[in-house]
């Protein structure tokens, strides 16, 4: 037996940017010119002058083939380049005090962006997002349908719906979750038993499945999709009048409200711009507005030029330019209201069906993806009132939009993804400042969360802090300096793992952290600050609590879509759509899991197998072999992941086909011999 495809998150990242191509074959004189944003100042004149950001170059003609932009796009490109600074970036002003309040002049103040609020979205498998959140990634769509909700009339399988999109899971990710499709008013995704009953009751049964599900997800979803869009003319199945329609949405609403107070609630338009025009858009748009329905977004779809399925349907070709218009329309109706607009869906393929034209014609390939991701992130990322883009079907296999997928269903990614990451490190910000003789440094950034490191320029103490920068907005924070504070709290941990080895007792260990305390508190004393950090990590790393745990199988909890999962010869036999999980409240520290399995097919096609803890999840691995064998992976948890979980996934799981590789007891079975977790933590229990 071996251990397959050791997974290490340590150096993901790594490998993701030394695969990104480069160079070699790019122009000397780019078409599209490097965006280096220049941070402008909106602080008063009275204040210290902003030092300059460190902002790494957007160069996307270091990663695809430029052609050039038609004249209308450049003017809106331009444009927007020039727009960015000013409505995704905002002020701070940093006050740095000693413990009495007094100022601290000639501080060196570092700042290092490790969020965004802007939601660079994207939609597939839960398991997907151990690639796309390298690319940059922070938001995830999960498709709420409604009878995996609520299969019959108040039975709800909210846990099947849970395990099955990962929504738990990847909150512990720190990725923003989004519910769509969760009022789905199409004909052939109502449940019937909405139909045929009064209006009063069909209204009471909307609120009761709605009000049940936010219920239970409410601490890990964001954003809710109110309704899936109601500008289209064939979603209205139950032939309601308007009145009744828009009073259907306020009831979706409310019960949204009732059950998530902070959330954010978008109304979700097809064709915002036209192409099927069965209702009017913008009028639609303003009686909401009229009859004061209480949503906080529009979402506005973006699948314009792209083919659709398997590329037998071409959506309206529209240009950048004129759908950056149709935005404008949009903005300044809802700015008032003080609604706001995310971009709900967008894809574009990176190759046509065979006959077919691109865009700025020239024909789609990796390179017009890339450009046109580009140019169109560029443009909408400018937009003041803009919450996010949600790349749909961000991995393929692609059933919606024609090969629009940033990754390949071979897991490898396209340009679309490299230029995206370029995008999304150009539009953070790292530099670093000196306060004034009122201990003051102010800096420009993008919005989002950000990591200050304060140092002291005569004896290097230094302390670590966080701040938040808003866009469109200046803002002041109070600082007071702590000496060495994530230092102190690392010698406070080492004290803590010291004492742990001493109940055990464990000599050896006991004496090596001692040895080591003494060593941190010299370097203390002679303010070898460096040396004094280096060493007690060292000491958390080399006296680290590891344990091991063999999970008995029938510990395992199985949650599946009908008939997903037996015990057999004491193995945990699984079918398609089948997650086992196993509640446990982890660590931070390295985490390995060890997967005894085998499979069994009377078809020649292999069971395949994912596991995560929390969202830090394995490869997907094909699980070929009729006799047992270990799959191996290693993770770095945060000790905000609460669960081991073990699917038996299939191709298709966003849009509902729940039979890809469901298999059955004769044909494809994924056994599940035995499960170890080795756990290595400072992290005193």
């Amino acid at each position: 037996m071996k251990i397959k495809n050791i997974i290490t998150v340590l150096i993901i990242a790594g490998i993701l940017a030394s695969c990104a191509p480069v160079g070699a074959d790019a122009p000397t004189k780019a078409v599209i010119p490097v965006a280096t944003f220049t941070p402008t100042s909106t602080l008063p004149p009275t204040l210290t002058p902003m030092s300059t950001s460190t902002q790494a170059q957007v160069t996307p003609t270091e990663i695809y083939m430029p052609i050039q932009l038609s004249p209308a796009d450049d003017e809106v490109y331009q444009k927007a380049l020039h727009d960015i600074p000013l409505y995704r970036q905002g002020d701070i002003q940093i006050n740095v005090q000693d413990e009495k309040g007094n100022p601290l002049s000639g501080y060196q103040v570092k700042y290092h962006q490790t969020t965004h609020d802007f939601l660079f979205g994207g939609i597939g498998n839960n398991f997907d997002t151990a690639k796309v959140m390298q690319a940059g990634l922070n938001s995830w769509s999960v498709q709420m349908s409604w009878y995996w909700i609520q299969p019959e009339y108040k039975k709800f399988d909210l846990d099947f719906t849970n395990y099955w999109l990962g929504i738990d899971e990847l909150k512990t990710g720190n990725m923003k979750v989004r519910a769509q499709g969760f009022f789905d008013f199409a004909d052939g995704e109502f449940p019937s038993f909405y139909k045929n009953v009064p209006y009063d009751e069909f209204l009471k049964r909307l609120y009761e499945h709605e009000a049940a599900t936010v219920k239970r997800f409410a601490p890990s979803v964001d954003n809710w999709e109110a309704i899936l869009e109601p500008n289209f003319g064939n979603h209205n199945p139950l032939n309601l009048t308007k009145d009744q329609y828009y009073k259907a949405i306020a009831t979706s609403i409310q019960a949204i409200r009732d059950n998530d107070p902070t959330a954010t609630i978008e109304i979700n338009f097809s064709y915002p711009c036209g192409g099927i025009d069965w209702q009017n858009n913008f009028q639609m748009a303003q009686e909401m507005l009229d009859r004061n329905i209480d949503f906080d977004t529009l979402g506005l779809q973006f699948y314009y030029n792209a083919y659709i399925g398997a590329g037998n349907y071409q959506m309206t070709n529209m240009s950048l330019s004129e759908m950056s218009v149709c935005y404008d329309k949009y903005e300044k109706m809802l700015t008032p209201y003080g609604k706001k607009i995310v971009g709900s869906e967008f894809s574009v393929p990176s190759e046509a069906p065979v006959g077919q034209t691109g865009y700025w014609n020239t024909a789609w390939s990796d390179d017009t993806q890339a450009q046109y991701l580009a140019t169109a992130y560029t443009i909408f990322f400018s937009k003041p009132s803009n919450l996010g883009l949600v790349w749909w079907n961000t991995v393929e296999p692609s059933p919606f939009v024609y090969h629009g997928g940033l990754i390949k269903d071979d897991g490898t990614p396209k340009k679309s993804y490299y230029t995206l990451q370029r995008l999304i490190e150009g539009w953070s910000t790292t530099g670093e400042s000196i306060t004034d003789s009122n201990g003051m440094a102010t800096f420009r950034g993008f919005g989002g969360n950000y990591e200050i490191e304060i140092v002291n320029p005569t004896s290097g103490e230094r302390m670590i802090t966080q701040v938040h920068v808003i866009e469109q907005n200046s803002t002041s924070e109070t600082i007071k300096f702590v000496s060495n504070n994530l230092l102190l709290q690392k010698k406070a941990d080492l004290e803590k793992l010291v004492s742990y080895w001493e109940s055990k007792p464990v000599q050896r260990s006991v004496q090596k952290g001692k040895d080591y305390l003494t060593l941190v508190n010299h370097h203390i004393q002679n303010s070898e600050w460096a040396l004094a950090e280096q060493t007690v990590n060292a000491a958390l790393d080399d006296l680290a609590i590891q344990t091991e745990i063999v999970v008995p199988i029938n510990k395992l909890v199985p949650v599946g879509y009908q008939d997903g999962f037996v015990m057999e010869n004491g193995s945990a036999l699984m079918w398609g759509s089948t997650t086992l999980h196993f509640p446990y409240d982890f660590p931070s520290g390295t985490v390995t899991v060890e997967i005894k399995a085998h499979g069994q097919s009377e078809k020649g096609e292999s069971p395949m197998m994912v596991s995560g803890v929390g969202i830090n999840y394995s490869e997907v691995w094909k699980v070929e072999n009729t006799e047992s064998e270990f799959y191996s992976y290693t993770i770095l948890a945060t000790g905000n992941e609460q669960d081991l979980t073990i699917r038996f996934p299939y191709v298709d799981e966003i849009f509902n086909n729940i039979t890809a590789q469901n298999g059955n007891a004769g044909e494809l079975k994924l056994y599940i011999d035995e499960v170890k977790l080795v756990i290595k933590t400072a992290e005193v229990p």
